[in-house]
């Protein structure tokens, strides 16, 4: 598993997604240094997580059919076509994995992006189900490990502009010091209408 924490911050003019890096297996470490955020253009960046080969099938496939230029209107519909796609192939390949798994979430995606021609930020989740939510509306969203934890933190906590990346950092950090499935490298985008900059963070502690 993993986990992801994406907030939107309009009034502001900034997106932010981040996510971790490590990869487990049955409970063991595979790796620590997973890239599960993609720049997929200068103003839009993708988070992916789950089934993590079928995870980056969806990534490449999403990567190659997006250009520089192409709209955050034309990426959502792209994103969409290719998670039902990928979502067939894990179906067919694991026949009765979901029916025994219901709870599980194969695919779960997550673009932060800024519209240039609407001068506006905003965020996009989409699931293996078909359900998708739009929003440019302030927001903070959270996929994968300890979410509730995360969401709670945000309702109880105001958003400051000028600490919100060592924020979500911080919660990461937190989170890798009682959970072992989220750590590694942790990569944070943030979203503006000068671009996408990057920031890193390495939390390498394993409970237990």
């Amino acid at each position: 598993m993993s986990l992801c924490i994406a907030l939107n911050h309009p009034s502001s003019k900034f997106a932010i997604i981040a996510g971790d890096g490590r990869v487990t297996k049955n409970g063991e470490l595979v790796r620590d240094n997973h890239l599960k955020i993609t720049k997929l253009t200068h103003y839009v960046s993708m988070f992916s997580s789950g089934a993590q080969d079928y995870c980056e099938v969806l990534r490449a496939k999403v990567s190659e059919q997006v250009k520089y230029d192409t709209g955050i209107n034309d990426i959502a519909l792209i994103l969409e076509e290719v998670s039902k796609e990928v979502l067939k192939q894990f179906e067919k390949e694991n026949p009765m994995y979901l029916v025994k798994n219901p709870g599980f979430c194969p695919l779960s995606t997550i673009l932060v992006y800024y519209d240039v021609s609407k001068n506006e930020t905003g965020m996009i989740e989409y699931c293996h189900t078909g359900e998708k939510r739009r929003t440019t509306e302030a927001m903070v969203t959270a996929r994968g490990e300890n979410r509730e934890e995360v969401l709670s933190f945000f309702t109880n906590n105001q958003m400051v502009q000028n600490n919100i990346i060592e924020t979500v950092f911080s919660l990461f950090k937190h989170i890798n010091s009682f959970n072992k499935n989220v750590g590694g490298n942790t990569i944070l985008h943030v979203v503006t209408p000068h671009g996408i900059y990057e920031h890193e963070r390495g939390f390498y502690h394993v409970s237990g």
